[in-house]
């Protein structure tokens, strides 16, 4: 099932609340590259926008102006903005229950997207599973939202046979001063091995988790089959309250392992019931990790 992006109203809401908690994010470790682009006052012409009460008159645009019929502005670049990647998780884990956490780390992923693109940062995409399934380069201004958007809207994750690695990502961030990555983290020691490695090549790593209650209700009676939808592997269970209370803890476990490691290594974490609302839960993220990072 594809998922359904935010609507614009969405996409503009949340990237007026989030404005204030995504400016100014300058790297702090040695080697990490900050970009330089973001409207204020600057030389280099950044982009135009409609004029606003209250704007400067001198920096009108009366060449733009004239043509659309209505008054233009032109922007500059100032510094203080940096280069993030989106990275997003999209293996068979995440097609399970009609792709329900696929089509809410799209819905994030985009409005992310929009909100760091309307403040002047470069932001990239990386989509993997085994290997980098779609890639978006690092780009700024609104336009390149469409590209993100267009990647976004036509993946879906395979129902059976695509594991995670997400390790194969940490080659392709090339500097990214922000990393994010949006996933399950059913994997192999929850992926912490790949996200310390991902963490020595960026300044700041943030790790939405996704979990979905109805995967760990095992809802049919009698014995069954559980299978592994990335590897393929099967496991003969009893299908009962009891089983779903032991799935319910082990999930519970593989979160506090992860919650425990991003602690230690200065990590923006926050495990995310989809059953929330992606906006609360973004910004709730977003001033937690101003606080920590």
């Amino acid at each position: 099932m594809r998922a359904a992006l935010p609507s614009e109203p969405e996409l503009r809401s949340f990237a007026s609340a989030a404005a204030q908690l995504l400016i100014e994010r300058l790297p702090r470790a040695s080697g990490a590259r900050a970009g330089s682009r973001r409207a204020g006052i600057g030389l280099q012409h950044f982009d135009h926008r409609d004029y606003a009460p209250g704007d400067e008159v001198r920096h009108i645009d009366w060449r733009q102006t004239a043509r659309r019929l209505r008054p233009i502005l032109r922007r500059f670049e100032s510094e203080s903005v940096t280069d993030w990647t989106l990275v997003l998780d999209a293996s068979s884990s995440m097609a399970v229950q009609d792709a329900a956490k696929w089509q809410s780390a799209v819905q994030m992923a985009a409005a992310l997207s929009y909100a760091l693109l309307q403040l002047g940062h470069r932001v990239g995409l990386l989509v993997f599973g085994e290997r980098v399934l779609a890639q978006v380069a690092r780009g700024r201004a609104q336009h390149h939202y469409a590209a993100i958007a267009r990647v976004l809207a036509a993946l879906q994750p395979a129902r059976r046979g695509e594991r995670s690695a997400l390790g194969v990502c940490a080659q392709h961030l090339h500097g990214a001063a922000s990393v994010f990555v949006i996933g399950d983290f059913l994997a192999h020691d929850e992926m912490r091995r790949d996200l310390g490695a991902m963490a020595a090549r960026c300044t700041t790593l943030h790790v939405m988790q996704l979990h979905d209650a109805a995967e760990t209700a095992l809802s049919e009676g009698g014995d069954v089959d559980l299978e592994d939808v990335e590897t393929g592997a099967r496991m003969p269970v009893r299908a009962d309250a009891h089983a779903s209370r032991l799935a319910s803890g082990e999930r519970a476990a593989m979160t506090q392992r992860l919650r425990s490691f991003c602690n230690r290594s200065a990590v923006a974490f926050t495990d995310w019931d989809i059953a929330q609302p992606w906006q609360h839960t973004l910004l709730g993220h977003l001033v937690q990790a101003r606080s920590r990072c």
